[in-house]
């Protein structure tokens, strides 16, 4: 018996799944040909000219909104077009892959605007990204011409003037601000610092200068682009390797098909143009551009926008903004969560219009799950909006990785929970896919499983990305044909589907030597609602023992002794068959899950920090518990002094 089947067996076990033929799941086949063809045919151009024809009855309406500033349709297309004619004048044409590296500002959707409008693709990197990949990602793109903000060119000065770039554009994060705005509390933000940049580096433009520039071009600007030109090159999360991220093209047809099943009559009238949607997540994220900057427009609803990407300011961003929908990922909802239910400074904080708070990015746990949701009632979550049976808004659920978009999705998921099939199961609810999403569980063969089967799983649509720029070799890993020769995105995740067709996601697929993913053992772990809110079990390569990170519930009652002893009882067997050994790291405070840029735990810095004598391990002297330490120099433990 193979790891594989193996690891099917013990999932078998655990989860009582059945035997049954293998299948393609997709729903309302016909329909969804139907509409697909639709878009084909009156849909084949770029994306400003569908959000364009989205939008054109709807000018008078708030489409952006920063700090108070409220920006309508019409004037947001009168910039765009602004923007383009400046791009066209500085030669950029409609093979040109302009650079960009802009926060969640108004400017982000000008600059996508103008170069869908002249046919142009972008470029979004992060400003965190190592100098010589950021002057690597520079010297890729075939434009004169960048776009980096002050507050980017901060950290990527040296690395934008050691590339080939001419021309930077340098919008602020000021530009768009109302005139009489204070920055006083937020200076360090929001201070103008083009004039400072430009004193050691001529190529700096500001942004009034580059409008100013195309005020008299009178040549053509909108081309006529195929929806499946590259558009977008966006970047991973950085969750399994955040120094390089890879970068990942999509064409316009992600953005069109998601926003075209987003439509009354595909959707069943949910309809949320009304509503106000909070951009937070890296702007290099596709996940952010596709379900929040690209949905919200494409909808005719309003698109608020928070530069300052960083846990501690997320709940004050929530409050400021007052959104009707979020997504970020479970590590920012975890720390807010606490900071509502713990902190005495927001103990009268209210979400009332937040009636759709989505987690995205990070797999999610009921014992987080429990925590976030108890927050979301304290705040009286979405209870301007949400009627029975809805009164309190519970957390929703978006996946499905940068590569595919966010085709996977649950709403209201604590509701989802208590559906008999998933009481049955013991299992979270699964989430569902929009129609035009076809996928399969895949054994280790390539044969196509059935409901409750346990396998890899793969998928197709439209929002699925085309290649990864300049890495052939990660293409062809991503891309995997199936024992019956169809090719198939890989999700590199395990999972089955349940009998409402429901895909229930379990884990990254495990190296071949480990025939308990860590997952599973975190799992187990995660088994004490009341007292763990938190774990991530790590394999040290080094010596081969395991290390699980924990974070305990913030109002437990319990001793440290007590609660890891119970988890070490629980994992006892899994650890016997791997003929190894499991210390426990305890993180709080400062010393809470590391993050990526793109705001997920960091799965390298974990294994990076490795076995240290900050790891302990239960151990009994007759009836007492003692949490004994790691000893790192002498490869043993040494007991801890109480």
């Amino acid at each position: 018996m193979n790891i594989n089947e193996k690891i099917r067996e013990l999932f078998k076990r655990k989860y009582k799944l059945k035997t049954r033929e293998g299948q393609i799941f997709r729903r309302n086949i016909s329909k969804t040909d139907e509409v697909l063809n639709e878009i084909q045919e009156h849909h084949n151009h770029s994306w400003y000219s569908e959000l364009y024809e989205r939008n054109k009855d709807n000018l008078d309406s708030v489409a952006l909104i920063y700090r108070g500033n409220e920006i309508t349709y019409g004037e947001m297309f009168e910039k765009i077009k602004e923007y383009a004619k400046s791009l066209k004048k500085m030669g950029v044409t409609s093979n040109s892959e302009i650079p960009v590296c802009v926060s969640n500002c108004p400017e982000i959707v000008y600059i996508l605007g103008a170069a869908s409008m002249i046919g142009a693709s972008v470029n979004i990197f992060g400003p965190k990204f190592p100098e010589d990949y950021v002057t690597e990602i520079i010297n890729g793109c075939n434009s004169d011409v960048a776009f980096i903000d002050d507050t980017a060119y901060e950290h990527i000065g040296n690395a934008v003037r050691n590339s080939k770039i001419k021309k930077v554009v340098m919008p602020t994060l000021r530009d768009s601000l109302k005139d009489d705005f204070d920055p006083n509390e937020e200076k360090d933000h929001f201070e103008n610092k083009v004039h400072l940049y430009k004193q050691s580096n001529d190529q700096i433009v500001s942004q009034d200068d580059f409008i100013e520039y195309g005020r008299d071009y009178a040549g053509p600007i909108e081309e006529k682009v195929d929806i499946d030109k590259d558009f977008i090159i966006t970047y991973t999360s950085g969750s399994t390797n955040e120094k390089r991220p890879k970068a990942i093209v999509h064409s316009s047809r992600c953005y069109i098909t998601v926003a075209r099943y987003h439509n009354k009559d595909l959707n069943g009238g949910f309809v949320l143009k009304p509503y106000t949607f909070l951009s937070l997540i890296p702007t290099y994220s596709n996940s952010n551009i596709l379900s929040i900057v690209s949905d919200s427009l494409m909808q005719g609803a309003k698109l608020a926008f928070e530069p300052n990407y960083n846990p501690d300011a997320y709940l004050d961003s929530l409050i400021m903004h007052d959104p009707h929908y979020v997504a970020a990922t479970k590590s920012f909802w975890v720390h807010i969560a606490k900071k509502i239910l713990m902190n005495p400074e927001y103990k009268n904080t209210k979400l009332r219009n937040l009636f759709l708070a989505f987690s995205c990015g990070e797999s999610f746990e009921v014992n987080e799950e429990k925590l976030i949701n108890k927050a979301l009632k304290k705040v009286k979550a979405g209870t301007n909006v949400t009627h029975t049976p809805f009164s309190i808004v519970r957390m929703s659920e978006a996946g499905g990785d940068c590569e595919h978009g966010s085709i996977f999705y649950t709403l209201f998921r604590s509701y989802s929970n208590q559906l008999p099939s998933n009481k049955k199961r013991g299992e979270a609810g699964g989430m569902g896919t929009f129609d035009f999403v076809e996928f399969a569980i895949l054994d280790e063969n390539g044969n196509r499983l059935g409901k409750n089967q346990m396998g890899r799983i793969v998928a197709n649509s439209p929002c699925t990305m085309k290649y990864y720029k300049n890495n052939e070799e990660a293409t062809r890993s991503f891309f995997i044909t199936d024992a019956e020769g169809k090719e198939w995105a890989d999700l590199k995740v395990y999972g089955f589907v349940d009998d409402s067709r429901k895909l229930h996601m379990k884990g990254r697929i495990p190296s071949k030597e480990e025939i308990y993913p860590p997952f599973m053992i975190a799992k187990e772990i995660l088994k004490d609602t009341k007292n763990i809110l938190s774990c991530e079990v790590i394999k040290d390569e080094e010596t081969g023992l395991y290390i699980a990170h924990i974070e305990f519930q913030p109002m437990t009652h319990r001793s440290p002794e007590y609660i890891l002893s119970s988890a070490d009882k629980r994992c006892a067997k899994i650890m016997q068959t791997l003929g190894s050994t499991m210390y426990y790291r305890v993180r709080k405070g400062s010393e809470a899950f590391p993050l990526t840029g793109s705001g997920k735990r960091s799965v390298p810095l974990l294994k990076a920090e490795g076995l240290t004598d900050n790891c302990v391990k239960p151990v009994y002297y007759g009836t007492e518990c003692v949490l004994e330490k790691y000893q790192p120099e002498k490869g043993m433990v040494k007991r801890k002094i109480k």
